[in-house]
């Protein structure tokens, strides 16, 4: 047992020794250390602020959603967006915030936004030529006899084409679009892109969110809206008619405006007129009272689309602020030539 405790104080003893020789050691080239952390954060340092950072664009807004719409309206009008309807969650909703995610990845709607136009291009360039350009592989595109120039949503693509384009787009979703739901208790949509190119991640992501906002409140209203439009027609129609008989009346009036009454006959044109009048009124208030119907379902069946951030200049970015990178460089580099010189101690012969 004396034995077993001589044994270990001689380990402990050792090993103290071994940590203060270390830190001698340290201490001793401590200009080393200093020069090599130097290196290492002026390295860091350039490092940050010379490559090209990645840039974020970041939409987030509040979906008030009232959907009562049976599985055989999703089907038809997800088909219209490119989406398989069967993989829908909730078959009682239209465009629940889980299936609105999917429309965002939809490959309709982003090739709607590449061939929308950039915002701030003097050139009218599109999306689409922007991101090629970005990418540097304009001149592939040009050697295979695709003008990007021609390209937009209301061209027929060739097989080439569209080969082409269902790249681009399946590129974006893999590599630089972002559709998340932050939080499974709220409605609130997140969509962000990031590239390197500061216009196209702001450009790209504006376009994407207002086309397929916009597609969602036409769809969502489709059926309500077309209902509306015929109501205003047939009221406005009605309208007429009702004014036209009440002309005719007056000037019946105007022409006979004492009638016998002992002679019948000359009553029935104005007594024929009223009749006419009357019926048209009564069609024209019941239509008045559909049209008033019409527009508060409307209203209703509109969805509150609340926009709380959208990106502005500059964007986030992913270069590391003067602060953190000093820290980081400072960090990184002392413990690297603490690390360097110990395994230089270790195997440098006695």
């Amino acid at each position: 047992m004396n034995k077993n405790n001589y044994d270990e104080n001689i380990s402990l003893s050792f090993l103290l020794d071994e940590i203060k020789a270390l830190v001698f050691f340290l201490f001793k080239n401590k200009h080393k250390i200093v020069l090599f952390t130097s290196c290492i954060l002026f390295f860091t340092i350039s490092y940050n602020y010379l490559i090209n950072p990645t840039y974020y664009a970041r939409t987030t807004f509040v979906l008030d959603n009232n959907s009562e719409s049976s599985m055989g309206d999703l089907s038809s009008i997800a088909s219209l967006a490119g989406i398989n309807a069967s993989s829908f969650i909730d078959a009682s909703s239209l465009f629940q915030i889980d299936n609105i995610q999917e429309l965002y990845r939809s490959d309709k709607m982003i090739r709607k936004a590449l061939m929308s136009k950039v915002n701030e291009s003097k050139n009218n360039l599109s999306l689409i030529e922007l991101l090629v350009k970005s990418e540097k592989s304009e001149k592939k595109w040009k050697n295979l006899g695709v003008d990007l120039n021609k390209l937009n949503s209301n061209k027929i693509f060739s097989r080439l084409e569209d080969s082409l384009t269902k790249d681009v787009i399946n590129s974006i979703k893999k590599n630089y679009l972002l559709v998340d739901k932050p939080s499974r208790k709220t409605t609130i949509l997140e969509i962000g892109f990031n590239h390197k190119s500061e216009k196209l991640a702001k450009n790209f992501n504006h376009n994407l969110v207002k086309i397929v906002n916009q597609f969602y409140n036409e769809t969502k209203t489709l059926k309500t809206g077309s209902n509306l439009k015929i109501l205003q027609r047939q009221s406005d129609s009605v309208k007429n008619i009702l004014d036209t008989s009440i002309m005719i009346l007056a000037e019946i009036d105007q022409r006979i405006p004492n009638p016998n009454p002992i002679t019948k006959v000359s009553l029935v044109p104005y007594q024929k007129a009223m009749i006419d009048v009357q019926a048209n009124s009564a069609i024209y208030q019941e239509l008045l009272k559909q049209l008033e119907l019409a527009k508060v379902t409307h209203r209703n069946k509109t969805p509150l689309i609340q926009i709380i951030d959208e990106p502005i200049y500059p964007l986030e970015n992913s270069r590391w602020k003067l602060f953190k990178t000093l820290i980081y460089g400072l960090c990184f580099g002392f413990v690297f030539s603490i690390l360097l010189l110990s395994i230089r101690r270790a195997f440098k012969p006695s």
